[in-house]
């Protein structure tokens, strides 16, 4: 794996600044592109800011206290993928590492270690890397096409939701060891998956809009609630009282707010079409909102 760009070369920067270029089209008084805007739901709350990112935004991991973001872009098909490191305060790229064609799904540990889930049509992995080199410590081979990866609060144990035959599974890798030490079962559907505050228990959105709680030691299933039709991302707070729920469809879609000790939706949240994934800030203030098409993506930041 090549290390991590630290200056951009001369093509770099052109690649970069004309999907930049193509993020800000139609930004209208935005510093990024607000096509898709949501203004039927919560017609008041709008994006605090949408930051540009390159076109074909398909993923994005947690941001860091120091606001800088990783994000995955790149083609379909097979095609080569890239990691950038984002500098939302003022919209540059700090840096990129290429990866597969299969990547998926990225997160970064607040120990400065990203996972990546990769996953073809047979086969699936976390790849760790250090986010200061680019370099790949471990590759963690997995029981099955890896769709989505998250960490826990421990900063070590990353969680990787694999699918194979309608047969879904959540890995639990240990980081520093680069091995799987116990697999969970989740419901065939499932689309999201995030440890709570405690690493006892995984939160899983399924397709249909059900959460399951289950427990990672033993698999038990502890609670099955409801948050709406076509569940896609499913994010939780840093202290683990609020889970946010991605559902719908790509033109029109929300984000429902579940207080988790009740199980029940408090809120919901406009949600960009062509959003993917939703994310908490570190701080539990802002909810990031990750927008990906094929000639734009941008990531649009509401108060939590």
């Amino acid at each position: 794996m090549p290390g991590m760009t630290r200056r951009r070369t001369a093509a770099a920067t052109a690649l970069l600044m004309t999907a930049l270029a193509l993020s800000a089209c139609g930004g209208g008084g935005h510093s990024g592109d607000s096509r898709g805007a949501t203004t039927a739901l919560s017609a008041h709350l709008k994006p605090k800011r949408i930051l540009p990112t390159p076109r074909n935004l398909l993923a994005a991991a947690q941001p860091q206290p120091n606001g800088t973001v990783w994000v995955l872009a790149g083609g379909t098909g097979g095609r080569s993928r890239t990691l950038f490191k984002l500098d939302p305060a003022s919209g540059q790229v700090l840096g990129s590492i290429p990866v597969t064609g299969t990547a998926r799904s990225v997160a970064q540990s607040a120990t400065g270690l990203l996972g990546l889930a990769i996953g073809s049509h047979r086969a699936g992995a976390l790849e760790l890397l250090d986010a200061a080199t680019g370099k790949v410590l471990h590759t963690v081979r997995l029981g099955g096409p890896a769709s989505g990866v998250a960490v826990g609060s421990d900063g070590g144990t990353f969680y990787v939701l694999t699918t194979r035959v309608a047969r879904s599974a959540v890995a639990v890798v240990d980081s520093r060891t680069g091995r799987v030490k116990g697999t969970v079962p989740v419901p065939g559907n499932a689309v999201s998956a995030v440890p709570d505050g405690r690493q006892a228990s995984l939160y899983v959105l399924q397709r249909s809009g059900h959460v399951s709680e289950i427990a990672i030691a033993g698999g038990k299933v502890r609670a099955v609630f409801r948050v709406g039709g076509s569940g896609t991302s499913l994010a939780i707070s840093p202290d683990g009282t609020t889970l946010y729920a991605l559902k719908g469809t790509k033109t029109i879609a929300n984000v429902a707010v579940v207080n988790v000790a009740t199980e029940a939706v408090r809120d919901a949240l406009p949600a960009p079409s062509h959003c993917l994934q939703v994310l908490v800030s570190a701080s539990g203030r802002e909810l990031y909102e990750v927008v990906g098409a094929p000639d734009y993506g941008n990531l649009q930041v509401f108060p939590a």
